[in-house]
């Protein structure tokens, strides 16, 4: 319900940016190893990268930048 609250007030142009987060949220629930990334994060030993790195990823494999 949280999310439909959220969604439903949210303005036009930050509907997109509800959307994408609640589908990361979506997303780490079912990943399997989800704990172990939560535990890296609050440990500060979370594997990280630049934008930049992924947007050249990104364009390496063809996938679009926007």
């Amino acid at each position: 319900m949280e999310f439909y609250r959220e969604l439903g007030t949210a303005q036009l142009d930050q509907a997109e940016a509800v959307l994408r987060r609640w589908w990361c949220e979506a997303m780490l629930d079912t990943d399997p190893e989800a704990d172990q990334m939560r535990k890296a994060a609050l440990e500060g030993t979370l594997h990280i990268v630049t934008l930049a790195d992924i947007l050249a990823c990104r364009e390496q494999q063809g996938l679009p930048l926007e």
